[in-house]
């Protein structure tokens, strides 16, 4: 891997790469990230298995691209603030087995800012996930798009919430959010209920929420042409989580969340 590797970041970070494994947490850790103006930082966060408090602010024309990788239990507060013409883009790959809890506070402080948040989720057996993802606009044309997709299996509970708040005077701001579910047994318990808050009316939002089994028609499909239901689950499961991969460069990683992907199906 091309990332360097720290125990701990806090005061000023510039610019690089960085990876945070997670022998690096303690409970209550508490992570604070500042992007300085102009520069371009990634971090991949792997394996927090306790708890932690992620703080960052982007400052003026920078970018921040934060992926985590969870295979353990967790519970997740992550605080951020975007100023002017600055971006952050998030990746979470849950493949924990157990209890996971994770908790966005973001806001869109000044004019052009914007964040983009990637997840997905696979909960099997007994696991009881719960992520709420909010973002606040607090400036003008600002932007935001939150994708939400989970598959829920087993006796499992997934759910996913969050806001997307768009203040008053925050004119030409676009909001969407996109929260899917896929059910592959009548016992899990999935939800989606994504929440626009609009004080303003010179603005763009939408959102979606989708929870339902595998479509028939693309079993049938996949089963015609020599598949069996299994192996067709399998690929329609995997096409559906697949997207998460976009937000690991390093190929070990990748290959890692495929395992996971398969081992989960």
């Amino acid at each position: 891997m091309d990332y360097t590797c720290l125990t701990k970041i806090e005061n000023n970070l510039l610019t690089g790469k960085y990876i945070i494994n997670g022998k690096d947490f303690k409970v209550g850790n508490i992570f604070d990230i500042n992007v300085e103006q102009g520069n371009q930082v990634s971090i991949v966060f792997l394996n927090i298995d306790e708890e932690a408090t992620i703080n960052f602010n982007a400052k003026k024309n920078s970018l921040l691209k934060m992926s985590f990788l969870q295979e353990k239990p967790c519970k997740i507060l992550i605080n951020g603030e975007i100023l002017e013409r600055s971006n952050v883009t998030c990746y979470y790959a849950d493949f924990a087995s157990g209890n996971v809890t994770l908790k966005t506070n973001i806001k869109l402080m000044e004019v052009n800012s914007e964040c983009i948040w990637n997840l997905s989720s696979l909960t099997k057996d007994k696991d009881n996930k719960e992520f709420d993802v909010s973002i606040y606009h607090k400036s003008k044309k600002t932007k935001c798009e939150i994708n939400n997709y989970g598959v829920s299996r087993d006796e499992s509970r997934l759910l996913f919430s969050g806001i997307c708040k768009i203040e008053n005077g925050s004119h030409e701001s676009v909001a969407h959010q996109n929260s899917k579910i896929m059910v592959f047994d009548e016992a899990s318990d999935a939800i989606a209920k994504p929440i626009l808050k609009i004080d303003d009316n010179d603005i763009e939002a939408s959102h979606a929420a989708v929870v339902g089994k595998i479509s028939d028609d693309h079993l049938f499909y996949l089963t015609s042409r020599g598949l069996s239901i299994q192996k067709a689950r399998e690929l329609i499961t995997y096409g559906y989580l697949k997207p998460i991969l976009n937000g690991f460069d390093d190929e070990e990683l990748q290959r890692q969340i495929n395992t996971l992907i398969e081992r989960g199906l």
